[in-house]
């Protein structure tokens, strides 16, 4: 005979096939049943788990109950995935109903990691061409250029296209982003405090720049900002007349250090590539050309540009976005102002002790407080135990793809609350596959993404000629 715990977990696993109903009918039956009628009962639970859910003891079968379709379907606001139980006589999942995201849960933030090639990347697509089509503001901080072949898609199938707008950060010659990040500060934000913001702990963290540092460029950016202000200056002054001011400043001891190390940082800050970027004398505002406009804004974080000037940008633009939302103050409760999807997410973390030392907190800021204000953060990692415990504590939707390491798998497991027998069902994914759950609503399961949807690709002459168009349209 069975024992009763084993029946009780045969049972669950058949609640999503039967129903809950059918299932608590068949406890109660099962209870007050004697010994034949018991074993009888057994033999039914047995066939119909083998023949529903194809649990045939073999230990390569992820077995995870998912919740009841009335909760995986919620709101049926976002589409996520298909959550999959058991397996058809071909071994190929069983696709039993759809899984939906509510605005508050993207509100409350998406976290999705796997190994490279999974899919992570295809579902963040999906996601995007989800919100679009919702008429949601979506920001891409793409690291690999694969983003803008979103634009490779027809128009009358896809009408969102026309709002996506692609910016090369570092490559001038293709589609620039016209900044000044000293001089720009966003609405209602007062010059002094941004300045204070920009050169502080961003600089310190992606170019090791000290205290000193700090000061030499505070105390000249004022003086070249009065100037401007009083008419002294006709343009708006850059990284560029900040560098030329401290070059030409007297300086002596340790403030010839100090100096020393301004000139280092702002040599960095105007190179060529970049200094269209960094020190614009006509500049975009931030705040009406990518944060409150209409659409999808793609920033490419280009390889060809150092990577701790793509981290800085990075770092900043999410401050000033941020300030931005605090000017607005607090978004209604199923509200999304704009979804954050960011690309090769731990490359905003820190690294060394330096780092770490000095670390901004404006990612730590929106996992935590970015939801009162509209903001949902897709992040995509591949390596779970690099993600610090605020980003998993914070993300109410989680989907982990296949993972490799010991060190991963640990850190995944303890992410899901997976038990000990669950906890191999991570080398069991194969492409397209995960383990998802979303917080106080759908409890672990197995979930199958939809196949790509984007087949071309968009090279930069492509690109150039369409943001050539987009901006004589717009």
């Amino acid at each position: 005979m069975i024992l009763t715990s084993q029946i009780d977990k045969l049972l669950v696993r058949l609640e999503p096939i039967w129903g809950k109903n059918k299932i608590e009918q068949f406890k109660l039956l099962y209870q007050i049943s004697d010994e034949k009628r018991k074993a009888r009962l057994e033999k039914i639970i047995s066939i119909s788990a083998a023949k529903l859910v194809n649990d045939n003891l073999l230990n390569n079968k992820i077995i995870l109950p998912p919740s009841t379709k009335d909760e995986c379907f919620g709101k049926g606001e976002i589409f996520f995935a298909d959550i999959c139980y058991g397996t058809y006589p071909d071994h190929n999942p069983r696709k039993i109903y759809p899984l939906f995201l509510d605005y508050t849960d993207i509100k409350n933030h998406i976290i999705l990691t796997g190994l490279s090639g999974m899919g992570k990347t295809t579902l963040a697509y999906s996601l995007l061409k989800e919100l679009a089509e919702k008429n949601i503001n979506c920001l891409v901080f793409d690291w690999d250029r694969t983003w803008r072949n979103f634009l490779s898609l027809p128009e009358e199938d896809y009408p969102f296209i026309k709002n996506i707008r692609v910016f090369t950060i570092g490559r001038d010659d293709i589609a620039p982003l016209s900044w000044n990040m000293f001089f720009s500060p966003p609405p209602g934000i007062k010059f002094s405090s941004w300045l204070g913001i920009a050169s502080s702990k961003p600089l310190q963290k992606s170019l090791l720049a000290g205290q000193g540092v700090e000061d030499f460029i505070e105390n000249e950016a004022e003086r070249l900002m009065s100037d401007f202000q009083s008419g002294i200056l006709k343009l708006l002054p850059n990284a560029d007349d900040l560098r030329k001011r401290i070059k030409n400043k007297f300086a002596k001891a340790r403030e010839l250090l100090w100096k020393q190390s301004a000139e280092r940082v702002l040599k960095d800050l105007t190179r060529e590539s970049i200094k269209q970027l960094f020190g614009s004398r006509e500049p975009l505002d931030l705040s009406t050309d990518i944060i409150d406009r209409n659409g999808i804004t793609i920033l490419e974080m280009d390889i060809e540009t150092p990577e701790h000037l793509r981290v800085l940008f990075q770092e900043l633009f999410l401050t000033y976005l941020m300030l931005c939302m605090l000017s607005k103050g607090e978004a209604q409760r199923n509200e999304i102002r704009t979804a954050i999807f960011l690309e090769e997410f731990p490359n905003m973390l820190p690294k060394s002790s330096i780092e770490k030392e000095v670390n901004s907190d404006v990612i730590k800021t929106i996992f935590r407080e970015g939801r009162k204000f509209g903001l949902g953060l897709i992040a995509i990692a591949q390596e779970t135990s690099e993600l610090p415990n605020y980003v998993l504590a914070n993300a109410k939707v989680q989907a982990h793809f296949a993972c490799q390491t010991k060190k991963d798998i640990e850190a995944t497991a303890n992410s899901l609350f997976l038990k000990q027998d669950e906890i191999v069902f991570l080398d069991f994914l194969k492409l397209g596959e995960a383990i998802a759950k979303v917080k106080g609503r759908v409890r672990n399961c197995l979930i199958k993404i939809r196949p790509p949807f984007i087949h071309e690709r968009v090279n930069d002459i492509q690109l150039r000629e369409k943001m050539k168009k987009w901006n004589s349209q717009n």
